[in-house]
């Protein structure tokens, strides 16, 4: 996606880019509220949910982020599901993604918002994290 490629996240309390927003892809409102709810276990209620439907896939990432309110859609939308993290902790980041793996909610996608991923249409983001998502489970070695 860029020349930097993947870097190791600490458990530090460096802020990540951008503002301090989870949005939220390919979620029914059902899935909205676990993982708000989450959230709100982890001690996490503070970061804003933006939740992107099927009429943000030609918007910037960026654009997204400056919204406000959290978008509840109605229907699972038919995007990839995925979450693209901004402005939380390395430590925040870490602790969501281990409380999201004992939540029962489906797999999903991860990544945190850069300066060159906020201009991407979030379309064209979701469907290059999917591509690297799909590369990175071929190189792992098969578990018996």
């Amino acid at each position: 996606m860029n020349d930097q490629g993947f870097q190791k996240v600490s458990q530090s309390e460096n802020r990540l880019y951008g503002p301090r927003k989870i949005l939220l892809c390919g979620y029914s409102q059902k899935n909205q509220l676990r993982f708000q709810t989450m959230l709100r276990d982890a001690g996490l209620s503070n970061i804003e949910l933006l939740v992107a439907d099927d009429t943000a896939l030609h918007q910037t990432v960026g654009a997204l982020f400056k919204q406000p309110v959290c978008r509840a859609s109605q229907k699972e939308p038919a995007m990839p599901r995925a979450a693209i993290m901004g402005g939380i902790t390395e430590k925040e980041l870490h602790t969501i993604l281990n409380t999201y793996c004992q939540t029962g909610l489906p797999g999903q996608v991860w990544a945190t918002l850069t300066p060159t991923s906020e201009n991407w249409q979030l379309g064209e983001l979701l469907s290059e994290l999917k591509k690297e998502n799909e590369a990175l489970r071929r190189q792992q070695p098969a578990k018996n």
